[in-house]
């Protein structure tokens, strides 16, 4: 991984956040990630989801997985185009 001069670093292909709410389960896209600590001071790598329209991007924190079931996950073979 090569971390750019804005510290974030491009996210590969496949890796999603899964999210499940009242609206059902969605995946969002992972961006890019951004190194950073938890709250036990462990380094960890934040994911940059979309923020959605003309939303800036938005770095989910760990106070973020807490909501509405977030976590995650890595599918390669998932093709946007298609649905969830």
């Amino acid at each position: 991984m090569t971390e750019t001069s804005s510290g974030f670093i491009p996210a590969a292909p496949g890796w999603y956040v899964h999210e499940t709410d009242d609206d059902g389960e969605s995946l969002d896209p992972i961006l890019a990630w951004k190194a950073a600590t938890t709250a036990d001071g462990e380094d960890t790598l934040m994911p940059v989801v979309n923020g959605g329209v003309l939303v800036l991007p938005v770095v989910l924190d760990e106070g973020a997985f807490q909501h509405c079931g977030r976590s995650v996950v890595y599918r390669p073979n998932h093709d946007p185009a298609a649905g969830q």
